[in-house]
């Protein structure tokens, strides 16, 4: 009985084909927007998770002055503490100025502070990285976007003085999510480009420090342990783990989750506005087809079957239009400076193109509750009287 009433309803679908294909193209719409917003929080989780898995801690300086380098000798002392690597951000452009690329400048301390859940380079690309400063490691988004090529020298420019310019050679390309947009180089490079250029020695200096941890359940210790060893120090430091710089570097611009968010709410609501208004004037016009179902034997609930079937038939079809459309364009991730600081990017993905099409369907289905709680009040007699 099911198959019978589902076969109805497509047939139904039919009958009214420009109202009809107007109602799944406002879901297509709908979904589409719905999706792309969706994924921006959820791959700022993805994000934050993944970083979250190195056990590793940040250290900044507190007051956002310099940070010297060798900090990470006492820190290597510390308890608990397998690694340190000092890292320097270069913030440098590569043909359009309106488009930075956050570049972070490191030395062979960096693989004291990688662990099993990192990407991992085969031995000889490791070997190869050691043999020319020039060599960088790259994610793949940021390899897509540019078009560069492994093994094809990059020219990256200082933004503010176009004499500060270092040629690269990508030969790694890092294929996970949380490393898409990274761009590891040997700071050697940059420090004697400013020596040259500027004559200051930069060699001392970090952006910030990378600290791994042995456990989860120490990380809080060290933490604590590094900000005390130099408290009130030249150079006081503020040390949060990394999933925590992270999502301090994304609320830095505001709470864009609820902006997101609501602007999801705003969203599903129209659809739901249009979705129910196209609905009430399906059963409107079928007062006299659920008189005659009713007087052939089909009972309430059939006819309830039936219009919500239809409803959630409209409903899938246009969000499927329109999550496929969001999975195609951004399947592959977009950039995402702008909103966490060049940290991460959206994507979406299989698992979110199908929760907004469930969701699709379940807008669909509430907003025809109300047209089929009425239909189902008509007696026979009644609808008869309404055609005559």
């Amino acid at each position: 009985m099911t198959a019978k009433l589902l076969m109805i309803a497509f047939r139904n679908m039919r009958r009214q084909l420009r109202r009809t294909i107007l109602t799944a193209l406002t879901f297509a719409v709908a979904v589409f927007i719905y999706t792309v917003l969706v994924a921006v929080p959820w791959s700022m989780d993805r994000i934050a998770y993944n970083a979250s898995k190195g056990l590793r801690l940040v250290v900044t300086e507190r007051n956002n002055g310099r940070l010297p380098a060798r900090y990470c000798g006492p820190i290597k002392t510390l308890p608990h503490v397998l690694g340190c690597a000092p890292e320097i951000l270069w913030g440098a452009i590569y043909r359009d100025p309106k488009d930075p690329i956050i570049t972070y400048g490191i030395n062979g301390d960096i693989a004291s502070v990688t662990g099993s859940s990192d990407y991992q380079p085969p031995p000889d690309l490791v070997k190869q990285l050691l043999t020319d400063r020039r060599n960088a490691m790259v994610g793949y988004a940021l390899m897509r976007e540019h078009g560069w090529k492994l093994g094809e020298p990059v020219t990256l420019r200082n933004p503010s003085d176009a004499k500060l310019a270092l040629t690269f050679i990508p030969i790694v390309e890092f294929p996970t999510e949380y490393l898409s947009r990274a761009f590891l180089f040997d700071r050697r490079m940059l420090d004697d480009a400013v020596k040259n250029i500027y004559g200051a020695d930069i060699q001392d200096r970090a952006s910030f420090i990378m600290v791994r941890v042995d456990s989860v359940e120490n990380m809080g210790l060290v933490a604590n342990e590094i900000d005390e060893n130099f408290h009130n120090s030249d150079a006081e430091t503020e040390t949060t783990t990394e999933s925590d710089s992270v999502a301090n570097s994304v609320s830095a611009i505001g709470n864009i989750r609820t902006i997101i968010y609501s602007l999801c709410m705003v969203v599903l609501l129209t659809v739901l506005l249009i979705a129910a208004n196209s609905m009430a004037m399906m059963v409107r016009d079928r007062i006299a087809e659920v008189a005659v179902m009713r007087a052939l034997g089909f009972t309430r609930t059939h006819v309830a079957l039936l219009l919500f079937a239809e409803a959630a038939l409209i409903g899938l079809c246009g969000s499927l239009v329109g999550a496929g459309l969001a999975l195609w364009i951004f399947s592959h991730g977009i950039r995402l400076g702008e909103i966490t600081g060049m940290l991460g990017y959206l994507e979406v993905r299989p698992e979110t193109a199908a929760a907004a099409v469930a969701t699709a369907v379940l807008v669909s289905l509430a907003s025809a509750l109300g047209p089929v709680i009425r239909a189902m009040r008509v007696v026979p007699a009644m609808a008869f009287r309404e055609v005559v």
